[in-house]
């Protein structure tokens, strides 16, 4: 589990000294970025669309903060969390309840790690977060802080993937800082829990094909990283009646939700083939 060892107001303070350049690249591109020379690191900062109502301690006055995203690489280890301004709930003192929510996608329950000033979560799985944000900036996040009601977050992350060749050259994939062995892919048999869907968008049946009375099963091999979405790059389709089919499959199983596949209890990447059943009714 990583933790923030130090707080965060001095994680982001930097002397003028210190910080080669902070910049954020357009006016339409809502990432700044500050690079550090006297410790190589590169940090990304995205504010959230929405305030939310914080209290640093029991008997503190409650008042509005703006939470922030962070992309954080140092030391080749590599980041991602959100600084909340509440104590957030733990029921074990290490990790916090997130509801994570892709757009219009149903929300799914996960666990980040709780800072040790228990006011920032950290991702579980940096790099798949990212994936994920690259191609669905929408995101919103539910937090759960110390004794009151949950909170949204709503961030929307345009623009990053023109800064992903930079994290990437600072924490190059597979790296120290994508934790434990978080590239590696699973072969289905190798898993404890397999991945299944969970939620699935409307199958876009072609109309050409529905009218020539084309039907049969759509087989596609897909990575399912440990959120539950499949990985864009790794979509291939191995099994078709017709490769007319291809695309309206492909997003099928893109857009698919699923239930990450797990090795003693552990999310893990796998590699399985999704059957896309086609059928004339």
């Amino acid at each position: 589990m990583r933790t923030l060892r130090i707080s965060i107001a001095t994680l982001l303070l930097a002397s003028s000294a210190s910080a080669q350049r902070a910049t954020r690249p357009a006016t339409t591109d809502p990432w700044e970025v500050t690079e550090l020379t006297n410790r190589p690191s590169l940090t990304l900062e995205l504010p959230a669309l929405t305030t939310v109502r914080a209290a640093g301690a029991a008997r503190a006055a409650a008042f509005e903060v703006r939470p922030v995203l962070l992309v954080r690489c140092q030391d080749g280890e590599l980041d991602v969390f959100v600084t909340t301004g509440s104590v957030l709930e733990s029921d074990d003192n290490v990790t916090t309840p997130v509801r994570i929510q892709w757009g219009s996608e149903p929300p799914a329950e996960s666990r980040w790690s709780r800072s040790t000033d228990s006011t920032s979560a950290f991702a579980p799985d940096p790099r798949a977060l990212l994936r994920q944000l690259a191609s669905h900036p929408d995101l919103r996040l539910e937090i759960r802080p110390s004794g009151k009601s949950a909170q949204l977050i709503r961030f929307n992350a345009r623009g990053l993937g023109r800064h992903m060749a930079q994290v990437d050259a600072a924490c190059p994939p597979g790296g120290n800082g994508d934790g434990r062995d978080a590239d590696r892919v699973y072969a289905e048999a190798a898993v404890d829990e397999p991945a299944t869907i969970v939620s699935a968008p409307p199958l876009d049946y072609p109309p050409a094909l529905r009218h020539a009375g084309l039907q049969g099963r759509v087989t596609v091999q897909a990575v399912i990283d440990t959120l539950g979405r499949a990985e864009p790059a790794s979509l291939k389709v191995i099994a078709r009646p017709s490769n007319a089919f291809d695309q309206s499959a492909r997003a099928y199983v893109l857009q698919a939700v699923f239930r990450p596949a797990r090795v003693k209890g552990r999310a893990v990447r796998v590699l399985i083939r999704v059957p896309v059943d086609y059928r004339i009714e």
